[in-house]
C-alpha cells in the first residue's frame, strides 16, 4: 500500500511521536509510508511544558512538516497535496479535539478529491482526559469523515462507539517500545543516579493533575513508617505550577525519600531510571492506556496501575504487576510494602520477558491491514 500516516512525530518529543517512529519502521516492512508532520503542533502558550521539542531537532526528522494547527491555510494545501497523491490509506492519528478542526477539512478534501483512498484513524484518546471546549463536537466533525479506526484499549473502543454509529475498526494493544537503550545493570544504574535505597520504586512520564502524582506522594508518606528501605524516583517534566507538588513534599515530610527529574528524560537516559528500579507505580486518575506500561515492560519491570480506562486490560494481575483502585493511596502503600519486603516484584520479572510478547509491532500492523481490508 502507499499510505501517507499524518501525526506528530520527530522533532516534537512525547510518547506519540516516538510510537510513531516506530510504527513507521515496522508499517515500512511491506509498505511505502510518508509521515505527514505539525510545523506547528501547539502554539507556545498553550503548550504547558518547556519547549515541544527533543534536543536533537535532527533526530529520526524524515517527515514532511505541512500542518499548522492554528493556520486554516495549511489544512487546505495538505488536504488538496494528499488529494492529488492518491494514497491507498491515509492515517489520522488522534488523541486531543483541539487537532480535529485541521484533520477534518484535510480529510474532507481527500475524501472529495481522491475517493480511491481510504481514511483511518489511529486512536490514542478520543475522549480528552481533561475538560476540553467544544470536545464532543469536533471529534464528531472528523470522526464523520472517517471509513474505518484503529483503537487501543477497551475504553476507546466505547468512546469510538458513542462518537460512529457501526464503526469498523480493530482493537490493538499499545505496543512495546523498541529503540530505548537496553538494560544496564541495576548496581549500574543506580550509581548513575545517586541512589542507594534498597527498594526503588519509579515513577515516570510528564506530570499532570489526572497522572495522579500527588496520590503517589501520599502513599509514599505512608510507606515511610513501615520501616522499609525504600526511595521514590520520579523522572519527569511537571505540566503547568510545580508548587502543588513541592509543597505537598513538603507537607507531608518525604523530602529524604524522593528524588524528582522535573524534567523531560531523553531516550539515551531512559535506560538508567528503568534498570535502576524493582516496580513502576502509576496510580493515575483517568486512562486509555499507557505508553509508560509499555516501557517498563520492555525493561521487564512490573507495574502498579489503577482500575481506570484501558490499563487493567495490559496487567496480569498478580504476575506481570497489579492493579488498585484510583484514589487510594492506602492501598498502594499497602501492594508496595508488602511486595517489596517479599521480593514479589523481582521474580515478575521472568513472567514479563514471555508475557510481553503480545504487545508485538507484528500484530499491531497486522490490525492496520484489516482495518484496511473491511473499508
Amino acid at each position: 500500500m502507499q499510505i501517507a500516516l499524518i501525526s506528530v512525530a520527530p522533532p516534537y518529543r512525547g510518547g506519540i511521536s516516538k510510537q510513531t517512529s516506530i510504527l513507521v519502521e515496522n508499517l515500512s516492512k511491506n509498505h511505502s509510508v510518508d509521515v505527514i508532520n505539525y510545523s506547528r503542533q501547539y502554539p507556545d502558550f498553550l503548550f504547558p511544558g518547556k519547549t515541544q521539542y527533543l534536543d536533537d531537532k535532527s533526530e529520526n526528522d524524515n517527515s514532511s512538516r505541512m500542518i499548522d494547527s492554528i493556520n486554516p491555510l495549511t489544512w487546505f494545501s495538505t488536504g488538496n497535496k494528499l488529494a492529488k497523491k492518491n494514497y491507498d490509506l491515509v492515517i489520522f492519528r488522534f488523541w486531543n479535539p483541539f487537532f480535529a478542526p485541521a484533520l477534518g477539512v484535510i480529510a474532507g478534501i481527500i475524501k472529495k478529491k481522491s475517493s480511491y483512498t481510504k481514511l483511518m484513524s489511529l486512536c490514542d484518546n478520543i475522549l480528552p482526559h481533561e475538560k476540553t471546549p467544544l470536545a464532543d463536537f469536533l471529534t464528531t466533525y472528523l470522526f464523520d469523515k472517517l471509513d474505518g479506526h484503529i483503537v487501543q484499549s477497551s475504553q476507546t473502543e466505547n468512546e469510538l462507539q458513542e462518537v460512529v454509529e457501526n464503526p469498523v475498526y480493530e482493537k490493538r494493544f499499545h505496543p512495546i517500545y523498541t529503540n530505548f537503550p537496553k538494560k544496564i545493570d541495576k548496581i549500574t544504574a543506580r550509581k548513575k543516579l545517586g541512589l542507594s535505597a534498597k527498594n526503588i520504586i519509579l515513577y515516570f512520564g510528564i506530570i499532570r493533575d489526572y497522572k495522579g502524582f500527588d496520590i503517589l506522594l501520599n502513599a509514599i508518606a505512608e510507606l515511610k513508617d513501615s520501616g522499609l528501605d525504600f526511595h521514590l524516583l520520579a523522572g519527569g517534566e511537571c505540566y503547568g505550577s510545580d508548587e502543588k507538588y513541592t509543597q505537598l513534599i513538603s507537607n507531608l515530610g518525604i523530602s529524604d525519600y524522593i528524588t524528582w527529574h522535573n524534567k523531560y528524560i531523553p531516550d539515551s537516559e531512559v535506560s538508567n531510571y528503568f534498570s535502576a528500579a524493582d516496580v513502576v507505580a502509576l496510580p493515575y486518575r483517568t486512562a486509555s492506556q499507557s505508553g509508560v506500561t509499555q516501557i517498563a515492560y520492555s525493561y521487564d519491570l512490573p507495574v502498579i496501575v489503577t482500575k481506570v480506562g484501558g490499563l487493567p486490560e495490559i496487567v496480569d494481575e498478580g504476575q506481570s504487576g497489579f492493579t488498585i483502585e484510583p484514589e487510594n493511596p492506602t492501598e498502594l502503600a499497602n501492594i508496595l510494602e508488602k511486595n517489596l519486603e517479599a521480593g514479589t516484584f523481582l521474580e515478575m520479572a521472568t513472567y514479563i520477558k514471555k508475557f510481553k510478547q503480545k504487545f508485538s509491532w507484528e500484530y499491531f500492523v497486522n490490525g492496520i491491514e484489516s482495518v484496511y481490508s473491511k473499508i
